[in-house]
């Protein structure tokens, strides 16, 4: 019969080292702004977009990782990462709402400079108390040498394509900042093959 107590006191430890200082606090922005002006937004940031390499675009029909998105105005939601930050939009009918958490950025952002369009989060909550835990998750499918795209028995139907060449799993590294025990942000990190032996987190 296993032990399943729970080591109350290893979880305050990892609680009290995973709190962020203010020195340390990620830069969180977000706002909405009027569905013509993806474009324009998108234009804002490609100049980041050295350190944040991994795009994931969201279309009605379809999910695609490339550079731009193939049909912008079919577009619902899109992942812009990397170890620099990470930037995610959601459409809202006529309105995009977006949030980016990482590096610090050079405010304000041309174009965008109303609070509705972009506000800071930590002038909005200053008192607010983060913490900071690493994971990795493993994504849907398996790569076999000699295949074009990544299988897995329970998407079958589903036409799986991630960068890179090399054979076995991938796995999503991430940064998850939670507030009172509640996932509040996520910071996508990178895209990595890992080896069938390796194992993500649940």
């Amino acid at each position: 019969m296993s032990d399943k107590s729970v080591d109350f006191r290893h979880l305050i430890e990892r609680m009290e080292r995973a709190e962020v200082a203010e020195t340390e606090r990620p830069t969180i922005l977000g706002g909405h702004f009027p569905a013509e002006r993806l474009d324009t937004f998108l234009t804002v940031w490609r100049s980041r977009w050295g350190k944040m390499p991994w795009r994931i675009w969201e279309h009605v029909s379809h999910i695609e990782f490339s550079d731009e998105p193939a049909e912008p105005l079919y577009l619902q939601r899109a992942e812009i990462f990397g170890e620099a930050g990470h930037l995610s939009l959601r459409c809202d009918v006529r309105r995009w709402l977006w949030h980016y958490v990482g590096e610090p950025i050079d405010l304000p952002l041309p174009g965008f400079e109303s609070p509705e369009a972009c506000r800071d989060f930590w002038s909005a909550h200053p008192d607010c108390k983060l913490r900071r835990y690493e994971g990795s998750v493993m994504l849907w499918g398996e790569r076999k040498d000699g295949f074009k795209l990544w299988w897995d028995d329970r998407a079958a139907a589903a036409r799986l394509f991630y960068p890179g060449q090399a054979a076995g799993r991938v796995h999503l590294d991430f940064l998850r900042f939670t507030e009172n025990g509640q996932t509040a942000f996520m910071w996508y990190r990178t895209l990595r093959t890992a080896t069938p032996e390796s194992k993500g987190d649940a």
